[in-house]
């Protein structure tokens, strides 16, 4: 296997010595910089597979940098990660637009850090979108997850809002029943604040309304931040995922799908497929329907949050 190469730019890169000593024991090729144009040089002369960079660096301004990153790199397929104090939404969106694949707001745990960029550096299938075109008719395998969606869509509009994790519980169950998932999830997340609540799990009913750190699990925020469908197929082969089994003692992990959730154009949350078998896996028509199937969990999710948000800016004619 081919060593895998990092490079560090800040004008602080001492403070990466930790991760950089423990990536080099993973057989990971790893280099820290301070000066720009070195950095910049390297990365043209030099294949390197993930950056972890500093938006303060450059004095062109920090989305010029991405961009002259992603322009210029002799990797074209190097994963960008931006480090930065701002965490704000707009800038992390502007910094995404820019051509970053991750960004991490400091002062992030060293073991964190070090736990993202093994995910960014291991093997996963990332789509942007399924597509409207993608079902290709109502097969055999199709058909069971339409009928959750449908059956699923008129029992959330019809729960009590005191009775909603309940109902979200045993779509999950339905969901987990047809892919044959020991543990499906569904979280909201606010990236701003680095939080999510896991809402329901399939496994256990008591096990809702739940807080989690996010910088904990690189593959929520990178579902997040990026919009779109991650597959693991095989978490043994990833180096992060390869430890979950470690960590979640109670199930037995194989393979790993994520999925975005939309609610008025935003991702708000992730709906995550854990499965024991690794490489089976759902067909691309199946995928198309639990993307649509998560969208609508989403919209429940946060009805009243949104109604709440109209009801406060809106004032009638006359009116205040």
């Amino acid at each position: 296997m081919k060593a895998r190469r990092v490079a560090f730019a800040d004008f602080a890169v001492v403070q990466y010595s930790g991760v950089m000593d423990r990536l080099k024991k993973d057989s990971v090729q790893a280099e820290g910089f301070t000066d720009e144009k070195k950095f910049l040089q390297h990365i043209k002369t030099e294949k390197i597979d993930l950056c972890v960079l500093n938006m303060l660096l450059s004095g062109t301004g920090p989305f010029e940098l991405i961009r002259t990153v992603r322009r210029t790199s002799a990797n074209p397929d190097i994963n960008i990660t931006v480090i930065s104090k701002q965490g704000h939404k707009l800038n992390i969106q502007n910094t995404l637009k820019a051509g970053a694949n991750d960004f991490v707001v400091e002062s992030i745990p060293s073991e964190d850090l070090y736990n993202r960029i093994l995910y960014h550096l291991t093997p996963k299938k990332v789509i942007k979108h399924f597509g409207a075109s993608v079902l290709s008719g109502v097969t055999k395998e199709v058909w069971p997850l339409l009928s959750i969606m449908l059956e699923s869509t008129e029992t959330l509009s019809r729960t009590e809002s005191t009775s909603i994790s309940k109902a979200f519980h045993g779509v999950l169950v339905e969901v987990a029943k047809v892919l044959g998932s020991n543990r499906t999830s569904l979280m909201i997340v606010d990236e701003e604040s680095d939080v999510g609540i896991v809402l329901a799990s399939s496994d256990d009913p008591k096990f809702c309304d739940f807080p989690v750190v996010l910088h904990k699990y690189p593959e929520v925020l990178d579902v997040v931040h990026s919009g779109s469908f991650v597959l693991i197929e095989d978490v043994s082969k990833n180096a992060l995922t390869s430890n979950i089994g470690e960590s979640v003692r109670s199930i037995s992990i194989g393979s790993m799908m994520v999925f975005p959730i939309r609610y008025a154009g935003e991702v708000v949350g992730v709906l995550t497929v854990r499965r024991s078998k690794a490489n089976d896996l759902p067909t691309m028509d199946s995928l198309a329907v639990l993307q649509a199937l998560a969208n609508s969990l989403a919209a429940h999710s946060n009805m009243k949050a949104g109604l709440r948000r109209i009801y406060k800016d809106f004032k009638p004619a006359g009116v205040g």
